[in-house]
């Protein structure tokens, strides 16, 4: 890469990088800026990139310090986790070129120090912005702070690069969730990006809640919001051609790599899977026919790696945008649901509370009465049982978040999108004349579905719970089922009863 370099730097031509011959070869002797390391598709990206381009020259991190953690510390959290043993009995030197730099993308200069910040000006090559507030109802001024100005900030250092090769920008595909089909292209709101900014840096917090609330009619949330704006920020101030967007849709749980089921944390689809293999989930609102767009984290990565080589190949005057997405082989969102339950059926969690299984609803009044009225008398009476027993009542509170969560994610599982993926698909068909393409999986359309919803069950336990599988496991769920049929028919009995006295 300091051959490329010397190349482009003499020439203004990207003759060495069309030599590439492989990611490992783009990606050696490289300086490598990552943002949002410790978020779910950061803490793989850092994960492959060690794995599979052993002789990048230098990773930096960005991480934000907390107020009882050091940096060193989160890294050593970092790097603690399961996916990163097979680099430390191969490779553990590798260790040595990742470097963590104090900073927060909504700060200001991003939180970096004078020293530091130059240092990255003169040794970072390819940076891949990953950072971002993945909450769905954040305040706007928070989403924007972070998702927006971050984005603007890590675009400003990306100008001053000495030695640039090429920008990745982490959206969704969910930026545009305005429009049924999306294009890969850079999209406009009737809002500018530097005007919402300014509305949110001047003015008071109840002229910044008027307009969130005149956004949210047209967006879901604050989130898909911002993440378009940063995407125009991306396309309007970036200096440097090669500079792409990936917009992965709905990230899930991991395919194959580093392990099959792979996942960090509960957010998102995840906590769904969650609640339903629990038996908390009482009512999912949505539509069973509405097609689904999941993508395994490990696809996402691979996108993101070969996007920054690709984008290299075809600096042009426009950013490139990369619609990361598994439309190409359908997957509608009952499908999932069932065979969720039936996989948590077959394997049950250890810490079951309730027999798995709930129904589908698209009308949202109906999902209103049926999420919560049959389930309020269970939850209370086991929490009843808990507080004598000496434990702690958590039914009533599982119900809540429930339909909290069910209600926020609601909006993805009601309506369906179609993206276009030109570029994707011109990146997959060039990956192919790679030595190493063989390390990157680009093509979803011989996924097995089925088979990717029990690997992400087994993930959950063995990644999140941590748990074993226990026989007593399976003995639990037959309790549950007649604890369940008996309360469902006593339900049905009490309601006739009320609806006899209302009549009568």
């Amino acid at each position: 890469m300091d051959t490329i370099n010397e190349e482009m730097n003499e020439n203004g031509t990207d003759e060495g990088l069309n030599k590439i011959n492989s990611l490992e070869e783009f990606y050696g002797g490289s300086g490598i800026l990552v943002t949002g390391a410790t978020g779910f598709v950061g803490i793989c990206l850092l994960e492959k990139l060690m794995r599979v381009c052993p002789r990048v020259a230098a990773i930096f991190i960005l991480i934000r310090p907390k107020t009882n953690e050091t940096i060193e510390q989160r890294l050593k959290k970092l790097i603690d986790d399961p996916i990163y043993d097979g680099i430390k009995a191969k490779n553990p030197s590798l260790f040595s070129r990742v470097y963590p730099m104090k900073g927060d993308v909504s700060l200001p200069d991003l939180g970096l120090s004078r020293e530091n910040r130059n240092l990255l000006l003169e040794k970072v090559n390819i940076v891949f912005h990953a950072a971002a507030t993945v909450r769905f109802n954040e305040p706007l001024h928070v989403a924007v702070n972070v998702n927006t100005k971050g984005t603007l900030r890590v675009i400003e250092l990306w100008n001053e690069l000495k030695h640039p090769i090429s920008f990745v920008h982490v959206s969704t595909a969910f930026s545009n969730a305005n429009l049924h089909e999306i294009e890969e292209k850079v999209y406009t709101t009737n809002l500018n990006p530097s005007d919402v900014i300014d509305i949110c840096d001047k003015f008071d917090e109840t002229s910044i809640n008027q307009i969130e609330k005149k956004i949210l009619k047209t967006y879901p949330n604050t989130y898909t919001f911002s993440k378009n704006l940063a995407e125009q920020i991306v396309a309007n101030k970036s200096k440097h051609l090669s500079v792409a967007i990936v917009r992965p849709s709905i990230i899930g749980a991991s395919l194959e790599e580093p392990y099959p089921g792979w996942i960090q944390n509960i957010s998102g689809i995840t906590g769904s899977f969650l609640l339903i293999g629990r038996g908390c989930a009482t009512a999912i609102w949505g539509r069973r026919d509405a097609r689904l767009d999941l993508v395994p984290v490990d696809f996402v990565v691979d996108m993101i790696l070969c996007t920054a080589w690709h984008v290299t190949l075809h600096s042009d005057h426009e950013v490139k945008v990369y619609n990361c997405t598994s439309n190409a082989c359908p997957f509608k969102w009952g499908q999932l649901k069932d065979t969720l339950v039936k996989c948590t059926i077959e394997t049950p969690l250890n810490d079951t509370l309730w027999y798995p299984g709930c129904p589908m609803i698209a009308n949202r009044y109906i999902y209103n009465v049926r999420s919560v009225i049959p389930h309020v008398l269970p939850a209370f009476v086991i929490d009843i049982f808990l507080r004598l027993r000496g434990s702690k009542p958590i039914m009533m509170k599982l119900l809540q978040n429930s339909n909290k969560l069910f209600t926020v994610a609601g909006y993805f599982a009601m309506y369906e999108w179609t993206f276009q993926r030109d570029n994707c698909s011109d990146l997959a068909r060039k990956a192919t004349m790679l030595h190493d393409s063989d390390m990157v999986k680009l093509d979803l359309r011989d996924m097995n579905w089925e088979k990717y919803v029990e690997v992400y069950q087994m993930g959950i336990k063995k990644f999140i719970l941590k748990e074993e599988f226990k026989s007593t496991s399976r003995q639990r769920l037959s309790r549950l089922y007649w604890i369940h049929q008996i309360t469902k028919m006593s339900s049905i009995m009490i309601l006739l009863l009320i609806i006899y006295c209302i009549v009568y």
